[in-house]
């Protein structure tokens, strides 16, 4: 297992002071690319073969969010890979090692001069290891539209260069960083996120139109980002404590 300490910093807190869902994501990807850069199957290493791991599914359970100060563990391994697939869980801890979050990823290593899947090398395989994956609810990566639910559309995001990564597409934390927008403030009680799932069907670059689709189902907030014909870009959905 990859670890690194972490204290959490002003910027990374929502209007509560808690770590913000945008800030617990970019903990966990910087977490999976610091481990890819010390075993030596980094962002150089990828980029001199052209290719990269895409994501494409996330599920990150909460149970507490860290505060504003506060010192913690972020860790992550590989647990699994199959053909071009690599299946991998990530921990954020306090100090004493009490679980804050867990989750669960699936990624997919692509050529990105032909746009299509390849192999995991042994050499990669040799460089992350495998450990066993941790205890936790796995749910399907695949989003399903809540059956009878009210499906709202939102004004359209044409996406710009703050929302592109080294790849230059759209970075997966983007996604579940717009979609929050869309949790309704509770008045009375304060919404707290338990669990995100986010589904990537096919990747958004510079200038493309996200025309937002959001529904509700009991404790529950989904977002679809489509194209203008109708085609995901990404499913995101959110259980949370409370909901009007």
């Amino acid at each position: 297992m990859y670890t690194f300490n972490a204290r959490i910093r002003y910027s990374e807190v929502d209007r509560n002071g808690f770590l913000s869902p945008l800030a617990l994501l970019d903990y966990f990807q910087d977490c999976a690319i610091f481990h890819s850069e010390d075993v030596g199957v980094g962002l150089k290493y990828l980029n001199e073969r052209n290719i990269a791991w895409v994501l494409n599914s996330w599920q990150i359970d909460i149970n507490e969010m860290p505060r504003f100060g506060d010192e913690v563990l972020v860790s992550t391994f590989a647990y699994d890979f199959k053909g071009y697939f690599g299946y991998r869980n990530f921990l954020l801890r306090d100090m004493d090692e009490n679980i804050l979050a867990l989750a669960n990823s699936i990624w997919s290593l692509i050529n990105m001069e032909k746009m299509k899947p390849q192999l995991i090398s042994e050499e990669m395989l040799s460089a992350y290891g495998i450990c066993d994956r941790l205890d936790m609810e796995y749910m399907d990566r695949k989003l399903k539209i809540y059956k009878d639910a009210d499906i709202n559309t939102a004004e359209k995001i044409t996406i710009g260069v703050h929302n592109l990564d080294t790849n230059n597409h759209v970075n997966n934390s983007q996604y579940v960083h717009m979609a929050s927008d869309y949790i309704p403030l509770n008045p009375e009680k304060e919404n707290r996120i338990k669990r995100i799932r986010a589904e990537y069907r096919k990747q958004a670059f510079l200038g493309d139109v996200f025309i937002p689709a959001v529904c509700k189902q009991d404790d529950k907030v989904m977002v679809m980002f489509n194209d203008s014909s109708g085609k995901s870009f990404a499913n995101v959905e959110f259980t949370v404590s409370s909901i009007l």
